[in-house]
C-alpha cells in the first residue's frame, strides 16, 4: 500500500483517533460522519455516488481489490490511510474485518429528501422503537427494495448509523432518505397522509385488506413492547399478518417487509392495469 503513504502505526494518529470515536452515537452526530465497513459496502457506496472523507485500508493485505478500491475512493477526494491490521481492528466493529473501513459524511441526498413530496402515491416507513440493529437494519433495505420514499426512525430506536444497522442495511443508507421523528411534531408531510397503517398482532384487519395504493405510512413497533402510545395515537388503523402453524408473531423486520411488498404488489399492479398491460403465465407439461 506503499503508493498511499507510509503505513500509520499510532493509534495517537488523528484519522485512527476521529474514526474509533465514531463507534459512539454522540460523536457520530457530533461529527455528522459514521463508519462503513468492508468492500463490497464501500464499493456500494461509490457506486451510489458517496465518497467517504477517508478510508484505513490494511497496509499487510497486498489484495488487488483493496488497492483498485483505495485508488477509486483517492480519485473521489478521500484520504486514503494504510494502516496495520491491529489498527484497523481497533476501528472495525466487525472481529475478522476485510481490510477497509471509510468515514462517510451523513448522506446528504438533495432533491430525494423531499421524494415523498413529489410522487403521487409516496410510501412511507417509521421505525417506532425498534431496538434491534439487525431489524432496523433489515427494514431500511426492505423499504429501499419495496419502492418506499423515505424511512423515519423514532426515540427509542437504535440509531441507524450504528455500524451493525449500516451493514445490515446493504447499502440503503446511500440511496434512501432516513430521518428523525418526533411524535410532538410530527413532519408535516407525513402529518398529511390520510392512511397511516400501524402493524399489531391482535388488529381486526388484515394487512392485505388496505389499499396500499394511496399515500400511505407503514408503521412497525418494538418486538419486545410493541408500539409506543403515540404511535398508536398517529396511526388511523392497525393490520396484522394472518400466521398458520400456530406461529404467534413474526419479528419486526419480517412484519415490517410483508407489509412493504404488500404494497409493492399492490402499487405494480395498478400500474400495469393504468396501461393496459395484462401477464399470461404458460406452463410447460411434460408429457
Amino acid at each position: 500500500m506503499s503508493d498511499f503513504g507510509p503505513t500509520v502505526t499510532s493509534s495517537q494518529n488523528r484519522w485512527v483517533k476521529l474514526a474509533r470515536s465514531l463507534q459512539r452515537r454522540k460523536a457520530r452526530y457530533a461529527e455528522r460522519a459514521f463508519l462503513v465497513e468492508g468492500v463490497r459496502l464501500i464499493t456500494d457506496a461509490l457506486d451510489a455516488g458517496a465518497a467517504p472523507s477517508v478510508l484505513f485500508i490494511d497496509a499487510e493485505k497486498e489484495h488487488t481489490a483493496l488497492q483498485e478500491l483505495a485508488a477509486e475512493a483517492g480519485a473521489r477526494g478521500a484520504r486514503v490511510v494504510p494502516v496495520t491490521s491491529a489498527l484497523l481492528r481497533s476501528i472495525a466493529d466487525t472481529e475478522t474485518p476485510q481490510g477497509v473501513v471509510g468515514i462517510f459524511p451523513f448522506p446528504q441526498l438533495g432533491e430525494r429528501e423531499n421524494a415523498h413530496d413529489k410522487v403521487t402515491a409516496p410510501l412511507i416507513l417509521i421505525a417506532d422503537g425498534i431496538r434491534d440493529p439487525g431489524n432496523l437494519g433489515t427494514l431500511l433495505r426492505a423499504a429501499l427494495g419495496a419502492g418506499a420514499n423515505g424511512v423515519y426512525v423514532t426515540a427509542g430506536t437504535t440509531d441507524p448509523f450504528a455500524p451493525k444497522v449500516v451493514r445490515a442495511g446493504m447499502g440503503a443508507h446511500f440511496r434512501l432518505p432516513i430521518a428523525h421523528l418526533d411524535w410532538r411534531a410530527p413532519d408535516p408531510r407525513i402529518a398529511g397522509i390520510a392512511t397511516r397503517i400501524a402493524a399489531t398482532a391482535d388488529a381486526d384487519i388484515v394487512y392485505d385488506a388496505i389499499d396500499w395504493t394511496a399515500p400511505a405510512c407503514v408503521i412497525i413497533g418494538s418486538e419486545a413492547d410493541g408500539l409506543s402510545p403515540a404511535a398508536r395515537e398517529f396511526a388511523t388503523a392497525t393490520v396484522r399478518i394472518p400466521l398458520a402453524g400456530g406461529l404467534e408473531s413474526l419479528n419486526a423486520a419480517m412484519a415490517g417487509t410483508v407489509i412493504l411488498f404488500e404494497a409493492a404488489r399492490q402499487r405494480r399492479a395498478r400500474e400495469l392495469r393504468g396501461k393496459g398491460e395484462t401477464i399470461s403465465v404458460h406452463t410447460r407439461h411434460n408429457p
